[in-house]
C-alpha cells in the first residue's frame, strides 16, 4: 500500500521535556456563518453537544478533541457596559469575525481537524481575501518543549531573524497589514537577540520588556512569559490586554483563507515549522545572526535585501520547509 505524506510534517522536537507529545491549539477567524451554525457543523462532523452561551458564543462540548469554542469577537462581546451591544454586533456581521478555538491538539488530531475546511466553505465561510475589510487570521499555538529549554530560546531568536521572510512568503492581506494586531517585531528586539545568547527565559524577558508594549505582534510571547515567570511578568509588563498564561507560542501572522479550496491549515503549520527548523540548526541560526549584524549596520539597506539574504541562507543550508 502506498504511504501518503502527513499533511502536518513533524516538528524538530516532537515531545516536551516530560516525554509527552507537544500539542498545538488552533484559532480560525472568518465571516459568514453564525456561531450557532458553525457549532452545529462542528458537532455534526466531530461529535459533541452545542451549548449556547447567550453572548454570541457557543461551546461544542465533548467533541472527539474535547470542548471547542465558537465566539463572535472575543473582545467586544464581553463589554456589558456598551449600549445596544448585541444589536451592534449583529449589524456588523461580516466585519467582526467568528472565531473557532480548539483545545490543544496532537499532530494526528490536527490532521483530523483540518478537514473542517470543506464544511466551513460549504456553509459560506469567508476568509481574509474575500473583501477589502476582512482582516481575519489563523493563530497557531504550539506547545514549548520547556520554557528554559535551549530550543525554546533559540526558537524566539529564529523567529526574530525570519519574520520579514515569513511575511513575504505569506503575502499578508493588505487589510491585516494596516490593522494593529500583527505588528512587526521592533528592530531593537531583533538586534538584541542577534547579539546575545540567553540561557534563561527570565533574562530574555528582562531584555524583551524594553521593546514589547503590546500583545499585538506577529508572534506574541506574552502568554509564555506569564506562564513561565508570573511574578516577573507582572513586574516587567504593563499590558492591559487580558493575557492568558499558556506554555505555548502564539503565532498570529497567517491569514485566514478558509474559503480558498487550495488552502488548508497546513500553510500556517509549515510557516511555523520553518521557524523551528532554523532553531534546530545551530550553524544556520548563527549564520543568520551574523548576517543580521551586517544588515543592521548598513545604512539605507532595504528590507527586501534582508529577505533575499534569508532566502539564500535557507537554500544554502538546505533548510527550507515547503511553505
Amino acid at each position: 500500500m502506498t504511504q501518503t505524506k502527513p499533511t502536518f510534517p513533524a516538528l524538530p522536537f516532537e515531545t516536551t521535556v516530560d516525554g509527552l507529545d507537544r500539542l498545538c491549539g488552533i484559532e480560525i477567524e472568518f465571516a459568514g456563518p453564525t456561531e450557532l451554525e458553525t457549532g452545529n457543523l462542528i458537532a455534526k462532523k466531530f461529535g459533541g453537544t452545542v451549548k449556547d452561551g447567550g453572548d454570541h458564543s457557543v461551546t461544542v462540548c465533548d467533541t472527539r478533541f474535547g470542548d471547542i469554542e465558537v465566539e463572535l469577537d472575543i473582545t467586544l462581546r464581553k463589554r456589558h457596559d456598551l449600549p445596544f451591544l448585541n444589536e451592534g454586533l449583529d449589524a456588523m456581521r461580516g466585519l467582526i469575525p467568528v472565531e473557532v478555538v480548539t483545545p490543544p491538539l496532537s499532530r494526528a488530531q490536527l490532521e483530523d481537524f483540518n478537514t473542517i475546511g470543506t464544511g466551513l466553505r460549504r456553509i459560506g465561510a469567508m476568509g481574509s481575501r474575500s473583501g477589502v475589510l476582512l482582516g481575519f487570521g489563523v493563530h497557531v499555538n504550539p506547545e514549548v518543549v520547556a520554557p528554559d529549554h535551549r530550543f525554546t530560546l533559540d526558537t524566539i531568536t529564529a523567529y526574530a531573524m525570519l519574520e520579514p521572510w515569513l511575511r513575504d512568503k505569506e503575502k499578508v492581506d493588505t487589510t491585516r497589514r494596516v490593522m494593529p494586531f500583527i505588528g512587526a517585531w521592533p528592530k531593537g528586539l531583533i538586534s538584541d537577540l542577534a547579539h546575545t545568547e540567553f540561557d534563561m527565559l527570565a533574562d530574555l524577558m528582562r531584555m524583551a520588556a524594553n521593546h514589547i508594549e503590546s500583545r499585538n505582534l506577529s508572534l506574541d510571547q506574552l502568554p509564555l512569559f506569564k506562564h513561565a515567570e508570573p511574578d516577573l511578568f507582572a513586574d516587567l509588563f504593563d499590558i492591559h490586554d487580558k493575557t492568558s498564561a499558556r506554555p505555548t507560542f502564539h503565532f498570529r501572522l497567517p491569514d485566514s483563507r478558509i474559503d480558498e479550496t487550495d488552502w488548508s491549515l497546513r500553510q500556517p503549520w509549515q510557516l511555523w515549522r520553518q521557524v523551528e527548523q532554523v532553531a534546530a540548526n545551530d550553524t544556520l541560526l548563527a549564520a543568520l545572526k551574523d548576517a543580521w549584524k551586517t544588515h543592521d549596520a548598513a545604512w539605507f539597506e532595504r528590507k527586501s535585501v534582508w529577505v533575499q539574504t534569508i532566502d539564500t541562507l535557507l537554500r544554502d543550508h538546505d533548510a527550507k520547509a515547503d511553505v
